[in-house]
């Protein structure tokens, strides 16, 4: 028996809006006025990844869920992102945390959630987590089979965190 990579821990994210940023052939890019627009609203952004192509930025990101309705509105009314900002159905987010920068834990995860036809969205890492974007009624089952392939420490379980961070605007 191959024995499991180990793992520091594993977080599932509550329901998150999937929103694709994208104005191809655009001289302008679309990623500043957007993070502008979100920030004077107070709406968080729980996962954002960009490139830079020749012609265009695009941008993937995720708010909660409950902000999806007045980002709409708001990205409709704004003359520059009208068009340009779409909304891609309900998701998630698993994170885990390897033991090592190692990119074997991604390929393994990709592969095994490529065998379970789990759709990943977007992915991001860091020196510490990797994070993947999956569709939202395949979370808990991406979580479950994250768990059953890797180690995770002993007593730990998947977190989903219990409290949330907001913006408030300070009084001047």
């Amino acid at each position: 028996m191959t024995e499991k990579l180990s793992i520091n821990g594993l977080k599932l994210s509550e329901p998150l809006a999937l929103i694709q940023v994208h104005a191809p052939h655009a001289t302008f890019g679309l990623l500043s006025p957007f993070c502008r627009l979100l920030a004077q609203h107070q709406v968080n952004i729980a996962f954002i990844t960009t490139t830079a192509a020749i012609d265009s930025q695009p941008v993937v990101c995720c708010i909660e869920a409950k902000d999806q309705s007045v980002v709409e509105a708001l990205t409709e009314q704004h003359e520059q992102l009208r068009g340009y900002v779409h909304f891609c159905g309900s998701v998630g987010i698993v994170t885990f945390y390897p033991h090592h920068a190692n990119l074997k834990f991604m390929g393994l995860a990709l592969q095994l959630f490529s065998r379970n036809r789990i759709k990943v969205h977007a992915l991001a890492s860091s020196i510490s987590a990797l994070s993947f974007v999956v569709d939202f009624d395949r979370l808990e089952e991406a979580g479950r089979l994250l768990v059953e392939s890797f180690q995770l420490p002993e007593n730990a379980s998947p977190l989903r965190t219990d409290f949330k961070v907001r913006q408030e605007r300070r009084p001047v």
